[in-house]
């Protein structure tokens, strides 16, 4: 059940959970997000295979990506533009959250969505062809393993209610059953040098949530998604030099 809640919370894919759903089971489905961020890549790695069979590398990296956005609703980068609206106001933290929670979206928040995108599509871009579906495949799957680290070792900023319902439950297992996934195929993809990617990836992770918790005192939905979307890009950033340069 704990994989389909995992696939329903972070897909749009027609996935039905049979049974009561409460917040402790919410919390371990957190077991399977670098799981199921490896099953969006492959199928973002299907969509760019077949689409790349018709149209030019670039076309192929566009129509990619907007089918992942599709796909997961635009969940994570929601959270993105979200928190960046926030963190840059330059108001107080409870006025920031304010901010974070409101449906609008200000120029601040629209930048940053804009080169996000922009960023993954240049990356991609320029990585040797045939790479980019490993890529899209490691970068989704570490970008949601940040998203448990943060659930695990940070406290929440609100005062309950949305997501902290069932994020305070996340502890060092989730977390552990992540790390091994990302490990694996880290390991599996690049050999000895994914401990470059994970270290890398590692330490992006940290410095992120630790500047969530100097800005707002811990992590939101919102600022989750925002690391989400920096860790898919700071990965596919050291992809493209492990692909060029090793």
């Amino acid at each position: 059940m704990e994989l389909l809640l995992a696939v329903q919370f972070l897909t749009r894919l027609p996935v039905t959970v049979k049974g009561e759903v409460d917040d402790k089971k919410m919390a371990r489905s957190m077991s399977w997000f670098a799981l199921v961020g490896l099953l969006l890549g492959a199928l973002g790695a299907g969509v760019h295979a077949v689409v790349s069979l018709v149209f030019a590398l670039p076309v192929s990296n566009f129509f990619t990506l907007a089918f992942l956005i599709f796909i997961t609703g635009n969940l994570h980068g929601d959270g993105l533009m979200d928190t960046v609206d926030g963190f840059f106001s330059g108001r107080s933290r409870d006025r920031m959250l304010e901010i974070m929670r409101d449906s609008l979206v200000g120029s601040h928040g629209v930048m940053a969505g804009i080169l996000i995108v922009t960023g993954k599509l240049v990356l991609l871009g320029h990585m040797p062809q045939g790479m980019q579906g490993i890529a899209f495949m490691l970068a989704l799957s570490l970008g949601r393993w940040s998203l448990v680290y943060g659930a695990a070792l940070y406290p929440y900023a609100r005062n309950g209610g949305g997501v902290a319902n069932f994020t305070s439950q996340v502890g060092y297992w989730e977390l552990f059953f992540n790390s091994v996934t990302v490990v694996s195929i880290s390991l599996f993809f690049l050999n000895l040098k994914g401990i470059i990617l994970l270290g890398i990836v590692f330490l992006g992770t940290v410095l992120l949530q630790l500047y969530s918790s100097k800005k707002i005192g811990g992590i939101t939905g919102d600022t989750l998604g925002a690391t989400n979307e920096c860790i898919e890009l700071l990965s596919l950033i050291v992809l493209l030099i492990i692909f060029t340069k090793f």
